[in-house]
């Protein structure tokens, strides 16, 4: 039984209306074939951790706060390729991914349920003295504080 080929690409763009410059216009000229994403990676600060106990009252605040289940979790094993589709696939006028199911997005539900991470209550925020600060005193203090600087 031989399936026709799919269309990749949106068949009405009235709303898509940066489709011209979307990555995906390439994708599917066949002209970024062999390109993948580059993303950063948090490898070296989870080595860094590994090998370092928490100090008490960090493990603390992260347990009130309802975070210290991403220390739970750990390092996550990324498919770059589903990544790289996904990224492909996201429309920024619309903020959802344009599947050949339709569209879809990611919810902050998806994300406490996914995660266990609470989504209710006060949000966490820098305080206003560190809003102001450059990237470099803000990677010092970081260095100044856990002995990491990323």
């Amino acid at each position: 039984m031989d399936v026709p080929p799919m269309h990749p690409g949106p068949f009405y763009d009235e709303l898509l209306v940066l489709q011209g410059d979307h990555k995906s216009a390439h994708v599917w000229e066949g002209e970024l074939l062999a390109q993948t994403l580059c993303a950063r990676r948090v490898d070296d600060m989870w080595d860094f951790m590994k090998d370092r106990d928490l100090h008490p009252r960090v493990v603390q605040r992260l347990q009130v706060t309802g975070f210290y289940r991403i220390l739970e979790i750990g390092r996550l094993q990324l498919d770059w390729s589903l990544v790289t589709a996904l990224i492909e696939r996201w429309r920024p006028e619309m903020h959802t991914f344009h599947l050949p199911i339709g569209e879809a997005t990611i919810t902050l539900q998806d994300v406490e349920v996914l995660y266990g991470l609470p989504v209710d209550g006060l949000p966490v925020a820098l305080p206003q003295a560190m809003r102001e600060m450059t990237r470099g005193q803000y990677l010092d203090m970081l260095h100044q504080l856990t002995g990491f600087r990323p």
